[in-house]
């Protein structure tokens, strides 16, 4: 036989069949818990917003006083100097890489001439004075005089300026391409 609580809480060795009831002061009040719940949940609501006013009034004092307008001109002239900078090097780079090409053309000049004649040889070498002619006119410019022609030409032929951009594009995409290819392999 197993032991069974009887009314006080204590066990017996009664039949165990014998429903257990617990006694009045263990026995918990219907609709007790859910007023507290209730009550804790409204206090929790009105300490939120309470704060929540508070933060507000706070973010409202802190920003009356900041002058926007100084700090957007701050936030403009750092991006302006840095997109100088950024041109600046890629200028810097633009023109070895064209020296390069120049150099590249005029030594392949001569198999050129062997190859497919004296005429496409002096195709070549003229391609080579003429990047070579660009790459010395970009070294000696400055980042505003390479934005104002670049206005300037864009102005007066937009299609050829779109279809510039167009053929640089597909150009700069497909070295993209080639250099991710490289690495891979």
């Amino acid at each position: 036989m197993a032991d069974t609580l009887n009314e006080t809480g204590t066990t017996t060795g009664k039949n165990p069949r014998s429903p257990v009831t617990p006694t009045p002061a263990t026995a918990i009040p219907t609709g007790t818990a859910d007023t507290t719940s209730a009550s804790t949940t409204k206090k929790v609501k009105e300490s939120v917003k309470a704060n929540a006013e508070k933060v507000k009034a706070a973010a409202l004092k802190a920003t009356e006083n900041v002058d926007w307008k100084a700090h957007g001109d701050q936030l403009k002239d750092q991006a302006t100097k840095t997109a100088r900078s950024a041109a600046d090097v890629a200028k810097d780079k633009t023109g070895t890489a064209m020296q390069s090409l120049s150099k590249l053309i005029s030594d392949t000049a001569s198999t050129v001439d062997s190859k497919l004649g004296p005429q496409y040889g002096d195709y070549a070498r003229y391609a080579a004075e003429a990047v070579s002619g660009a790459a010395k006119s970009l070294d000696a410019k400055d980042i505003d005089q390479l934005i104002g022609e670049a206005r300037d030409f864009v102005r007066k032929s937009p299609a050829v300026a779109i279809g510039a951009a167009a053929v640089a594009g597909y150009v700069l995409m497909r070295l993209a391409k080639g250099s991710d290819s490289s690495a891979d392999a």
